[in-house]
């Protein structure tokens, strides 16, 4: 009988024991998988580095295989342009993504794309120049200067060379020349709606900021200015800066100078002929939807915005639009600091706003 409450002791002491141990280790592994599941959760936020750096490497790709296969087409005794540069800067992004990462298969197709894209591109190209005998490709990509938008220069015999600016589709939308710029001023204010310096000091004192540099360091009080921009310089009506749901446009005159600026940086000031690849078709696109509009007749019906949309309990939106027979045109998207400012007190901080035509 003794023997028995002891053996009956010794087994729950032993329940007891395997139960503290699965509890102790059982903790421990839902906290290594809570570190495993954080720490590839960091690594999904860095996914948008990693995809512009494979971005930034196939724009550049697609611009030099455009100009090699210009040169292979004209047989002209110009050595091709070297493509190790762009692509191992692809390569490294795609192998900075897990194994099993889905991005890794989406960004070899776009790769693919492209190359068929300039193919069919390159063929238009020389279509277009009417049949001049192409003599040599310049690259002008790192003459960027004053708004010219050519990355290729097509030097021909017998005609005047022809800029080509090289563009990659990203989601139906194309930057015009400076288009993604941190100089709201000069660059967006000034260019798009004819905002002089002391009009937009104005616009800043009277949203309460002492200086830009103040404004810009919330993207969101930029958004705002930019808000006011568009009312007051295109005469809306029926708005708030954080619904732009009802508004009409009642100076017509302001709009169309801004579309004919538009058009303008389109191609840049060099008057580029724009070349766009669809990075997920390789289809070759030529024209945006504002290229379609004759602006000199465009009349006030045919006009509403997109509204300005507040999330994440913010008092305004970060991106407006206009569009033209229920189409967007055109949007002005104000962004705020990536990467390294990542997690920082500089996250929120201005970057640059972005000015992009619809396709």
């Amino acid at each position: 009988m003794q023997t028995d409450r002891f053996s009956a002791v010794r087994t729950c002491v032993s329940g007891l024991i395997v139960a503290s141990l699965l509890s102790l280790y059982g903790a421990q592994y839902i906290n290594h998988t809570a570190r495993a599941a954080q720490k590839h959760e960091l690594q999904a936020t860095d996914f948008e580095i990693i995809e512009g750096h494979f971005h930034d490497g196939l724009g550049t790709y697609a611009e030099v295989m455009l100009a090699n296969e210009l040169i292979s087409l004209s047989r002209t005794k110009q050595p091709p342009f070297d493509v190790a540069r762009s692509k191992a800067k692809m390569l490294d992004a795609i192998n900075r993504l897990p194994a099993s990462h889905p991005s890794r298969a989406i960004f070899q197709r776009e790769i693919t794309h492209i190359e068929a894209g300039v193919k069919l591109g390159a063929i238009e190209l020389l279509k277009q120049a009417g049949g001049a005998r192409l003599t040599g490709v310049r690259r002008t990509a790192l003459e960027y200067a004053d708004a010219n938008a050519a990355d290729l220069r097509l030097e021909f015999s017998g005609r005047a060379d022809l800029p080509v600016s090289v563009k990659t589709d990203k989601s139906n939308k194309v930057a015009v020349a400076e288009g993604q710029t941190p100089h709201i001023e000069e660059k967006w204010a000034e260019r798009y709606f004819r905002v002089s310096p002391d009009e937009l000091n104005k616009m800043i004192a009277d949203l309460g900021f002492s200086s830009m540099s103040e404004l810009k360091s919330n993207y969101l009080n930029v958004a705002r200015l930019v808000a006011d921009v568009l009312i007051k310089k295109l005469g809306l009506a029926d708005c708030t800066p954080d619904d732009f749901k009802r508004a009409r446009v009642t100076d017509l005159g302001a709009l169309k100078y801004l579309l004919h600026q538009l058009v303008l940086f389109k191609s840049g000031k060099d008057r580029s002929r724009v070349i766009i690849f669809d990075r997920s078709t390789g289809e070759v696109k030529w024209e945006s939807l504002l290229d379609e509009v004759d602006i000199d007749r465009l009349t006030t019906d045919r006009v509403s915005f997109l509204p300005s949309r507040p999330r994440g309990g913010h008092p305004i939106g970060s991106e407006f639009g206009i569009k033209i027979d229920g189409r967007t045109v055109v949007s002005f998207q104000i962004k705020h600091k990536r990467g390294s400012a990542r997690s920082t007190i500089h996250h929120y901080e201005f970057s640059d706003i972005t000015t992009r035509l619809r396709l």
